[in-house]
């Protein structure tokens, strides 16, 4: 009846005629659509909005649809519809007058005299009835602060459950569509697989994994039970294999699985799998599998278990580092200091070393070129190392700093490249050009890049944009939007200069010519970033080929074992269709790294970048402007 390349989420009709569902196109956006069970009509959209919408569940009386949607901004709203125009026309005076008119009938005992009116009238329900004429202008939108999930109808339809968290308490809350719309908190607990039941008036669902049940009042229960489990080790690895592999036959994007008999490779793996004594070795033989195909996004997570070993609450050992390299050359006595990496804690007034200087000792512990350090250094970060440092006069001094971690130590010499790097391009360009890195294809470093728009990009004539290293993420098209902006318009003050004004634009933009630095290690959206660039002819590439691996990925559980990665969404080349997988972007001017470069501080692509934008830069101030005339002028 219906298919698509994600996962549709769907709920039947009262009558079990029609169905609803939510599906992404092909553009993946996510739309809430009826679909008659027989076929007898197109499926009609229901939502018909460019954000995604999930989780549609019908009123079992049959008369609403509510489903989740994205709105404003990240804002996930409830979102319902009246199936009929009369439903949807019928005031909140007119619900309370039968409301009232039900209740005095009930007292009057004339729903005695009516029963046979009434049995009439439930089989009638039972039949759904729908408008489908401009349905998605009936859609109703309850706006409240947080994230509503998990919709589900009381078996009266008078209420609709989900969970969220409202003014900081996280909860299951209820409406009453179409009349009282402000979240009531029923319970604190929250749950799976809900069902509102009428026998007992009742949710039961799934809570922390436990089966449990939840009174309409809010009271809860939790039914917990434990088995005893005898698992044939071998059948399960077994089986745990042959759920990755259907699920890489099933659901990878291409149907071809890159031409390799697919079949023939699950006979090669699939008894090893079966002896594989461990979780880890059943992991190895997944990863043998996956790699037949050559592609990139793939891997296989087993789920972590108990290994009976516990720290209690005391913190986990690390390797202390002292925010030093040191001089690989020397053979001692001591280590002697090749750098100090910049604001680190050897870098602090009170903890100084200084490049050249010697550590003889620390904590006590003699140590030279041959010594394993892990030993000394061992231990948690919060506490005092105490150096005993010898300078190049011979003088010895106590030095006391508290050390770092390595992946801090990372990002400061990180920091510390990138400064190097903008300071080369400073001074070879005589200050006409910027420079910034991209560290990943993440929001974070994409509200850095807007910052550093103006940061690196002040007064400059052109920018080098370094997407080097750059592991990928998602953030390609925001960047695009600030390096792509549209100039439709100049605008000039009153005495001022030609620009235009940055609160109209979506975001900070630049539209001076750039040069982007790509390498093999550039992947993902870094590399659609990159391809992009080239597309679009924003400017030129400078660097070496990327490293070929661009496919959206999602991932899939495989029993209890693990979780599998499934790229399921291929990416293309819009000029030649070629696929990204397997195809880097090809930089317009090709530059590799000569061995000992980096040690010796050379970077050619980064120089060949600022020659190449020196150019452009050039030729764009050549590029004829047009001569504003105020309408006074004519």
């Amino acid at each position: 009846v219906v298919s698509s390349y994600q996962p549709i989420e769907y709920d039947w009709s009262p009558d079990g005629k029609w169905f609803v569902y939510a599906a992404s196109d092909a553009d993946s956006n996510r739309n809430v659509w009826i679909a008659p069970l027989d076929g007898s009509r197109e499926p009609v959209n229901v939502s018909r909005h460019p954000d995604n919408e999930r989780n549609p569940v019908w009123s079992p009386d049959g008369k609403m649809i509510a489903f989740t949607g994205r709105r404003m901004d990240n804002e996930v709203d409830i979102c319902f519809v009246m199936l009929t125009k009369e439903e949807d026309e019928t005031g909140s005076r007119d619900r309370t007058i039968e409301r009232a008119e039900s209740k005095m009938a009930k007292a009057r005992g004339a729903d005695k005299a009516k029963k046979g009116d009434e049995a009439k009238d439930k089989a009638d329900s039972k039949t759904v009835a729908i408008d489908f004429d401009d349905i998605h202008e009936r859609v109703r939108r309850v706006s409240s602060p947080g994230a509503e999930a998990g919709l589900f109808w009381s078996h009266d339809s008078k209420k609709l459950a989900f969970t969220s968290t409202i003014d900081g308490k996280r909860g299951t809350y209820t409406i009453s569509p179409p009349a009282s719309l402000k979240p009531a908190l029923l319970s604190t607990r929250t749950g799976d697989q809900a069902t509102w039941l009428a026998a007992g008036n009742q949710i039961v669902w799934l809570s922390g994994s436990v089966p449990g049940s939840l009174s309409a009042t809010g009271s809860a229960q939790s039914y917990g039970f434990s088995v005893v489990q005898e698992i044939d080790r071998a059948a399960r690895h077994r089986a745990a294999f042959d759920l990755c592999w259907r699920t890489m036959r099933d659901f990878y994007y291409d149907e071809a699985l890159n031409n390799k008999n697919w079949d023939d490779i699950r006979r090669k793996y699939a008894s090893v799998a079966g002896e594989s004594l461990t979780s880890d070795e059943l992991r190895e033989v997944v990863h043998l599998m996956l790699g037949e195909l050559n592609g990139s996004h793939l891997g296989f997570t087993i789920f972590e278990r108990g290994s009976g070993f516990s720290r209690g609450g005391s913190p986990s050992p690390v390797t202390a580092h002292l925010g030093v390299r040191f001089d690989e050359s020397h053979r001692g006595p001591g280590l002697k200091v090749r750098d100090v990496i910049p604001g680190g804690p050897a870098a602090k007034q009170k903890s100084r070393i200084e490049s050249g200087e010697t550590i003889l000792a620390i904590d006590g512990r003699n140590v030279d070129p041959d010594c394993d350090l892990t030993g000394i250094l061992n231990g948690p970060l919060d506490r005092d190392i105490r150096l005993t440092v010898v300078d190049a006069e011979d003088k010895s001094r106590e030095v006391v700093l508290r050390p770092i971690s390595y992946s801090t130590a990372g990002g400061l010499l990180y920091e510390a490249w990138i400064r190097r790097n903008r300071r080369e391009v400073e001074e070879k360009s005589k200050g006409t050009l910027g420079y910034l890195h991209i560290r990943k294809m993440a929001m974070p470093e994409f509200y850095r890049f807007e910052q550093e728009i103006y940061a690196a990009g002040a007064g400059k004539d052109g920018l080098i944009i370094d997407v080097r290293e750059n592991p990928g993420g998602m953030i390609a098209d925001h960047l695009l939007t600030i390096l792509c902006q549209p100039q439709h318009a100049i605008t000039v003050g009153r005495g001022g200069e030609p620009g235009y004004p940055q609160d109209r634009m979506v975001y900070a933009s630049w539209n001076k010519p750039i040069v982007v630095l790509c390498n093999q290690n550039s992947g993902s959206n870094a590399e659609i970033f990159s391809h992009a660039v080239k597309t679009l002819k924003r400017g030129q590439l400078v660097g070496v080929p990327t490293c070929g691996g661009v496919i959206s990925t999602g991932s899939a559980p495989i029993m209890d074992v693990g979780i599998i990665r499934v790229p399921f969404r291929g990416w293309f080349v819009p000029e030649d269709g070629r696929d990204m997988e397997l195809n880097g972007a090809v930089p317009h001017h090709v530059v590799w790294p000569e061995p000992g470069d980096l040690s010796a501080g050379i970077d050619r692509q980064l120089e060949k970048a600022i020659r190449v934008l020196g150019r452009d830069v050039a030729k764009e101030k050549k590029r004829p402007r047009p001569t504003l005339q105020k309408a006074s002028g004519k």
